[in-house]
């Protein structure tokens, strides 16, 4: 189906176990994750960073990591490769695909075909696949955005878990966002079925109450993000006082700032809630210094190094004659560099120091 917002199609993807074609990047229609949205995946982020001709891949272990979480409440049958395989394969792939522009890469997880409403993992076929698409979007980091509160009511643990990013699960998101964007709002804010702050439909939430920087605890029934989990630590460094604490649907409308964080579009400030204006209306200085904080990580090499993983190598670290990871079909090969090699990295792809998503 055309869609004239559809950007330029990659070259590369990954499919069960070899690069392929884009073209070639199927599955039937007659797969669980087809017909049932289910699957388990991931979204990470990639930062071009110009003057180093660089990708760096944002904390690609622990997403891999909330990866297996996801699959493990979902009884997913096991796939074959390990954290450390796929980490390696998420640079390649973005490598082949020669993108010098942000990305976003997706790594999924998938029900395959099997018999109607069997799920035991013995009965079913599995599989996995991974994208790399340039991350097109624009994320309001400097204007802001107005939102809602939503009539829709955010999933719960004993329903449809939050906490594991399953593809299905985000119609309940889809629900609250679109009527947001209809209602004449740029986004929506999702309550528990206790009338308790959950997050946005694509992003977590903070707001700031008396220099306190506040935030929904994991059991108010939130997706448990990366990049939240990232604030929290730089909250620490920059001796900001923290509560993960149940937050009240008014205190919205009583807060000195907010803001919100998501993987690829990191921390942009909300200045209102149901046209109850936060603040001053424009973004606070707790959410100004979070903000620069993560951007300088993620965009200036600054701190916490060990976060990044870079995609290409430095000349002076290639390594030639190394074998691929994983078997290759033949693939055109768009990248800027010579070959489509990807930067080597000890360990769990942890970094050379030891409408996307979160």
């Amino acid at each position: 189906m055309h869609n004239a917002v559809d950007p330029p199609c990659p070259s590369v993807a990954w499919l069960d176990g070899a690069f392929v074609d884009w073209a070639d990047a199927r599955i039937h229609v007659d797969t669980h994750a087809v017909l049932g949205g289910l699957n388990a995946y991931e979204v990470i982020a990639g930062f071009w960073i110009e003057d180093q001709s660089q990708t760096f891949l944002f904390r690609v272990a622990e997403h891999l990591e909330r990866l297996g979480q996801s699959a493990r409440v979902m009884r997913l049958p096991p796939h074959d490769s390990t954290p450390q395989e796929l980490c390696r394969i998420t640079r390649e792939l973005v490598a082949r695909n020669g993108y010098q522009q942000d990305v976003l890469v997706r790594v999924v997880h998938y029900l395959g075909s099997g018999p109607v409403f069997s799920y035991r993992p013995e009965e079913i076929s599995s599989g996995l696949f991974m994208t790399a698409k340039p991350a097109l979007a624009k994320p309001p980091i400097a204007r802001g955005i107005h939102i809602a509160t939503s009539r829709w009511t955010r999933l719960s643990d004993t329903a449809a878990p939050p906490r594991v990013k399953c593809g299905a699960n985000y119609q309940n998101a889809r629900l609250a966002q679109i009527q947001a964007q209809v209602d004449g709002y740029d986004d929506a804010v999702l309550l528990n079925a206790m009338g308790k702050v959950c997050e946005l439909p694509l992003a977590n939430i903070f707001i700031v109450r008396g220099e306190v920087l506040i935030t929904p605890i994991v059991t108010s029934g939130i997706l448990e993000g990366i990049t939240r989990r990232s604030i929290l630590e730089l909250a620490a460094e920059l001796a900001i006082e923290v509560e993960q604490r149940e937050v009240d649907a008014t205190e919205l409308y009583v807060a000195d700032e907010a803001f919100a964080c998501g993987t690829g579009r990191e921390v942009w400030p909300i200045l209102s809630v149901d046209r109850y204006q936060i603040g001053a209306g424009e973004m606070g200085h707790i959410t100004r210094r979070i903000q620069d904080h993560l951007h300088r990580i993620v965009r200036d090499q600054g701190p916490h190094r060990e976060w990044l993983s870079p995609v290409y190598p430095a000349a002076e670290t290639e390594h030639e004659g190394e074998p691929s990871p994983t078997k290759t079909s033949q693939t055109s090969d768009r990248s800027p560099r010579a070959t489509p090699r990807f930067a080597e990295q000890a360990g769990d792809g942890r970094g050379s120091a030891g409408r996307p998503d979160r």
